[in-house]
C-alpha cells in the first residue's frame, strides 16, 4: 500500500510518501517539509534530504506547497511509472475532530463540511490542514481516498471526570464544550516508542509523555488509554507554549476585554500568537534563544524559562497522582529532544518521588534518542524523536485494510 502523508502545522507542511507492507514498519520513499522562513516575509522554504526541483517564488500557503509536492512526485518515475501512479490514498493529520470524529475516517464532502465548522476551535491548525486537503482533491480528484487522522481521537475515551468542565451543563450538551486534548498522534508515538526502549521486565503501564515544541502538552496514559491531558477545548489550555498562553484565569481575560474594548477575535489572536514564551520574554518564542539570553543576564528570558518548566513540572506531578505513580516519562518535540537544561529543570523538583536524571546522559542527548534516567530512578526516562508520519500511515492502512 502506498500512502502520501501530509502533516500540516500552523506555518509548516511535512510530507512523506510511504510504502506500507502487509506486515512490519512502513518505508519512506520521499520526504520533506515546507517551513516558514521566519524572516517576516511569510514565505515557505522546502527542506529535503535529497535534491528536489526549485519551488516557484514566492510560495506563501500550505495549499501551494501541497500542490507543488503532488506535481513534483508525478514527474518522478520509479520502475517505469511516476511515484503517484500507485497511490492508494492521501493521509492528513487534523488537529481538531470535535465530538464527531472520534477515530480515523475517510473524508468526503459531508465530512469536510463538518470539519470546516470546527475551524474556530483550532484556528491555527484546522483551516491550513483543510486547505491542503482541498489542494489535493483539486489535483488528484475525488477518486483518490482522503484519510483524516485526528489528534483528538487519542482522547476520545477520556473519563468524564477528565473531560468535563465545571460550567453550565447546556454548554456541553448544546455546544460540545469539553476537554478534547491535542497532540494525540505525537503522544501515541511517544508511548509506543518509549515502551520499546525500556528493558524487558520493567513495568511500562503508567506513562507520562511530554510533547514540547512550538506547541506543548502533557498526557497521562494507563496501558493503552489516555486518562488525562493538559490541552483542553482548544490547543490553548495547559502548558506555556511558544506563542500560546496555556492556563489563564478566565476572569483575567474578561477584565482585559472589558477594559480595552477588545473583540473576541483580538483576544483569540493575542492568546494564540502574542503570548507564551514570546509574551513573557518580549523577545522570542525560541527556547534556544531564550536560554542564550538568560545566560547573558536577560531577566525576562530567565523568568519565561522558569515559568515554562514550573508549569510542566506541576502537570507531571499531578499526573503521577492520576496514575498512582509513574513507570515511564517520555520527552519529545523540538524542545524535548534538543534542550537538556529544560528536561533537567522540569524533573528537578521530583526527587521526592525517586525520579532522577543521569546528568551526563541527559547533557549528551541532543537531537537523538536516549535513556536519561539515573540508575536509582524509579521511573524510566526516555527521549524520543517523534515520527508522526508512521502513526498516520499505520492508522490509514488499518482503516483501508493492509495488503501485501
Amino acid at each position: 500500500m502506498q500512502l502520501l502523508v501530509f502533516n500540516a502545522g500552523s506555518s509548516s507542511l511535512k510530507f512523506d510518501l510511504m510504502e506500507v507492507p502487509g506486515e512490519g514498519p512502513a518505508r519512506r520513499l520521499k520526504a520533506g517539509a515546507f517551513v516558514d522562513m521566519a524572516d517576516g516575509s511569510g514565505n515557505l522554504v522546502l527542506q529535503t534530504a535529497e535534491p528536489a526541483p526549485p519551488t516557484p517564488a514566492p510560495m506563501r500557503t500550505l495549499a501551494e506547497a501541497a500542490d507543488f509536492v503532488l506535481a513534483w512526485l508525478s514527474n518522478v518515475t520509479a520502475h517505469g511509472r511516476d511515484l503517484l501512479a500507485g497511490l492508494d490514498a492521501t493521509v492528513h493529520r487534523i488537529v481538531h475532530g470535535g465530538e464527531t470524529f472520534r477515530a480515523t475516517a475517510r473524508l468526503g464532502d459531508s465530512q469536510l463540511a463538518a470539519l470546516a465548522e470546527l475551524g474556530a476551535l483550532a484556528p491555527l491548525h484546522n483551516p491550513p490542514a483543510l486547505a491542503v486537503v482541498a489542494a489535493v482533491r483539486a489535483r488528484l480528484g475525488t477518486g483518490c481516498p482522503v484519510i483524516g487522522v485526528f489528534d483528538t481521537a487519542y482522547y476520545a475515551q477520556l473519563p468524564a471526570a477528565a473531560y468535563r468542565y465545571a460550567v453550565p451543563k447546556h454548554w456541553h450538551e448544546a455546544l460540545g464544550v469539553r476537554r478534547y486534548g491535542f497532540h494525540g498522534t505525537a503522544h501515541r508515538y511517544l508511548c509506543r516508542a518509549g515502551r520499546e526502549r525500556v528493558p524487558a521486565g520493567r513495568p511500562t503501564s503508567r506513562v507520562i509523555s511530554l510533547q514540547l515544541g512550538r506547541g506543548c502538552s502533557v498526557t497521562a496514559t494507563l496501558d493503552e488509554r489516555a486518562i488525562a491531558t493538559s490541552m483542553g477545548f482548544t490547543p490553548l489550555e495547559g502548558l506555556v507554549m511558544g506563542t500560546r498562553s496555556g492556563d489563564v484565569d478566565p476572569g483575567a481575560l474578561l477584565y482585559v476585554m472589558e477594559r480595552n474594548g477588545m473583540s473576541a477575535a483580538q483576544m483569540r489572536r493575542e492568546l494564540n500568537a502574542d503570548s507564551g514564551l514570546l509574551g513573557l520574554s518580549g523577545r522570542t518564542a525560541d527556547m534556544r534563544e531564550l536560554l542564550a539570553l538568560a545566560q547573558g543576564g536577560d531577566a525576562s528570558a530567565a523568568l519565561a524559562i522558569e515559568i515554562f518548566c514550573r508549569r510542566a513540572r506541576h502537570y507531571v506531578a499531578a499526573y503521577m497522582s492520576e496514575l498512582d505513580g509513574v513507570d515511564l516519562i517520555v520527552f519529545g518535540g523540538g524542545i524535548g529532544e534538543h534542550c537538556p537544561e529544560i528536561r533537567r529543570r522540569i524533573l528537578r523538583g521530583l526527587e521526592w518521588a525517586d525520579i532522577d536524571i543521569n546528568p551526563e546522559a541527559n547533557l549528551a542527548c541532543v537531537g537523538i534518542e536516549a535513556s536519561i534516567a539515573a540508575s536509582s530512578s524509579r521511573a524510566a526516562i526516555e527521549v524520543i524523536r517523534v515520527d508522526e508520519a508512521s502513526v498516520l500511515a499505520d492508522e490509514a492502512a488499518s482503516l483501508l485494510g493492509r495488503s501485501p
